[in-house]
């Protein structure tokens, strides 16, 4: 217990630091932006300080109130006083506009907790109490990542298609997230037109295979090969292939009410999409992106906090998001690597390619 309170203390800290970047669109009082500038540069205490003074200072009742008890929970030190206040919110302030980024906060640290059903519990109100929420997109993002943890790919898939669809096309990084964690759900299976020949038509036409699959060449039978022959793809799905029309068959003449069909010449090699990049395109690495601000001057600080700690850390980007990513590796797997040492140190971030400089 005391070993997990240090581990959800250091994930809320860490969560801190990149609260405005990343998660929150809404505009912040400044005394806020104040507090959290504060407990980025290391002075937790002189930070905390601050919003507890404004709340000494302010009604229960007054519009300022909820969202002091969101910050001071954002920037609490340790977890538990963070989940207290992120409570607090959630129960008696529920019309509060922070409300829903609470519920998604108690749904990170339950994760941290490894109470994966409580964090699914917390996540699923955000739909149902705030159909119309800025964060329906990232408590999508969250929920398939609570479910690829509980090995339920289909429902987990679902939902990170789910936050896809809904992220803004601005969420640049949270869309990169959920792009990424996508390469975890299974690739398209062969799809095979099915399409009823004319009547009186002696051969049926050849079908044709979807621009989507991901499978490897196919080889189709050749004129004269058995019609209707089962074909394994490399993904184990079946695909019905039906031969060419034989050269002694004549070409039927398609009516003006049958469908025009595209015949498929067994000598023309069928076109394959790998299944995914084993390594990245030429001129580019691996790197582990852990932020990304909308002012150069706020990634360069993170980026300089971060080199005084030993980690290789730069600003990628000449133009909004600044992004701020750790290290250089020549393959996905050394990235991910880094990014365990990384999360070990409670921090969180992401593998990205990165151009090379």
């Amino acid at each position: 217990m005391f070993r997990w309170g240090i581990l959800a203390g250091a994930f809320a800290s860490c969560t801190a630091t990149m609260a405005v970047a990343q998660t929150t669109t809404r505009p912040t009082d400044p005394v806020f932006v104040r507090a959290q500038a504060l407990v980025s540069d290391g002075n937790g205490v002189a930070g905390r300080a601050l919003i507890d003074s404004v709340l000494a200072a302010t009604h229960p009742s007054a519009r300022l109130y909820p969202e002091a008890l969101f910050w001071r929970a954002t920037l609490a030190s340790n977890a538990a006083d963070a989940e207290s206040d992120y409570k607090h919110l959630v129960v008696d302030y529920p019309l509060a506009p922070q409300a829903e980024d609470a519920l998604l906060r108690l749904a990170q640290l339950e994760l941290a907790r490894g109470d994966r059903d409580g964090a699914l519990t917390h996540l699923q109100r955000i739909p149902r109490d705030y159909p119309r929420s800025k964060s329906l997109a990232r408590a999508s993002y969250w929920t398939a990542r609570v479910l690829f943890e509980k090995n339920d790919i289909p429902n987990a898939c679902a939902a990170n298609a789910n936050a896809l669809s809904r992220a803004g096309a601005d969420e640049i990084e949270l869309r990169n997230q959920i792009q990424y964690q996508g390469q975890r759900c299974p690739t398209p299976a062969v799809s095979v037109a099915s399409l009823k020949p004319p009547t009186g038509d002696p051969a049926p036409p050849a079908t044709t295979r979807s621009s989507t699959a991901t499978a490897s060449p196919v080889t189709l039978p050749t004129a004269g090969g058995s019609v209707g022959k089962e074909v394994k793809s490399v993904d184990s799905v079946p695909a019905r292939v039906i031969s060419p029309t034989p050269a002694t068959s004549p070409t039927p003449v398609p009516s003006p009410s049958s469908p025009v069909v595209k015949r498929v010449e067994a000598s023309v090699p069928v076109e394959t999409i790998p299944k995914t990049a084993a390594a990245a395109p030429a001129g580019s690495k691996y790197s582990v992106q852990v932020a990304a601000y909308n002012h150069k001057p706020d990634a360069s600080k993170l980026a300089s906090s971060l080199v005084k700690r030993g980690y290789a850390a730069r600003v990628d980007g000449d133009t909004v998001p600044f992004r701020v990513r750790i290290g250089r590796y020549s393959t996905a797997g050394e990235a991910e690597k880094a990014l365990a040492k990384i999360k070990a140190k409670h921090m969180t971030g992401f593998v990205v390619r990165a151009p090379e400089r």
